[in-house]
């Protein structure tokens, strides 16, 4: 895509204010931005904001390095790198025109998670599996986040934030090294994700200063309702329409 100032200043904004909702509500980033990322243009999704949003993880993962769960980590990284094969495969083979209505149900997808699933215990199918599916979503969409979230619900919120933080750290180094290796992550992607970087450092280091203002039993629906309602922009968008 041709970027401007005013496309710079727009996809970071959206960035910033979607690590404010994260940080609020719990809510993934990726459910929150990909969406309205997505209407500026398809080629934002996913690569390149996978590769913007390094700049965050990796502090989020050094930070809290003494609390990340290695016992369920190997498992569930094994699915993730699984699901970028998979996410590859699917996104070599369909029409940029569907993008959109792809990203959307992927999107819908999550906030189902979000609202239906309550609570599991973590086995080895189970974090093969969750895995598998965190890393197809994500590779395709970035929006995986939210199944690891659901994955990890149960340990301490500071083990949540360490454990994602690495485990997307590390399925984004492989997952764009993959994409590059195929043909699927230009130099252009990368100069992509560079523009959105600020956006993920700049909502990082002011988040703290908003959530005080949001309580989560009215802001995780409010969320929740935007990430559906641009979902279904995104899936009606890429109805073909006959004239």
């Amino acid at each position: 895509m041709e970027w401007t100032l005013g496309t710079i200043i727009a996809a970071n904004l959206i960035i910033v204010a979607g690590s404010i909702l994260q940080m609020a509500t719990g809510v993934s980033v990726g459910m929150i931005i990909v969406p309205f990322l997505a209407m500026i243009s398809y080629t934002l999704v996913p690569a390149p904001i996978v590769f913007a949003s390094l700049a965050l993880t990796v502090m989020m993962a050094y930070r809290g390095r003494a609390h990340i769960d290695m016992e369920n980590m190997p498992q569930i990284g094994m699915g993730m790198v699984l699901g970028i094969f998979a996410a590859l495969y699917i996104l070599q083979h369909i029409h940029i025109e569907y993008l959109g209505g792809v990203f959307g149900l992927l999107i819908l997808c999550s906030v189902i998670m979000s609202l239906k699933v309550t609570s599991f215990s973590l086995k080895p199918k189970l974090n093969y599996f969750g895995g598998f599916i965190a890393g197809t979503m994500g590779a395709m969409a970035a929006v995986g986040g939210q199944v690891l979230a659901l994955l990890f619900q149960h340990h301490p919120l500071e083990s949540i934030k360490a454990t994602l933080a690495f485990l997307y750290t590390i399925f984004s180094v492989v997952m764009l090294t993959v994409f590059y290796l195929f043909g699927a992550f230009s130099h252009s992607q990368m100069l992509s994700g560079l523009y959105m970087m600020p956006g993920f450092i700049i909502g990082f280091l002011i988040a703290p200063l908003w959530t005080q203002y949001f309580n989560p039993a009215f802001s995780k629906p409010a969320v929740l309702l935007m990430a559906t309602l641009g979902a279904i922009i995104l899936i009606v968008k890429s109805l073909p329409i006959q004239y």
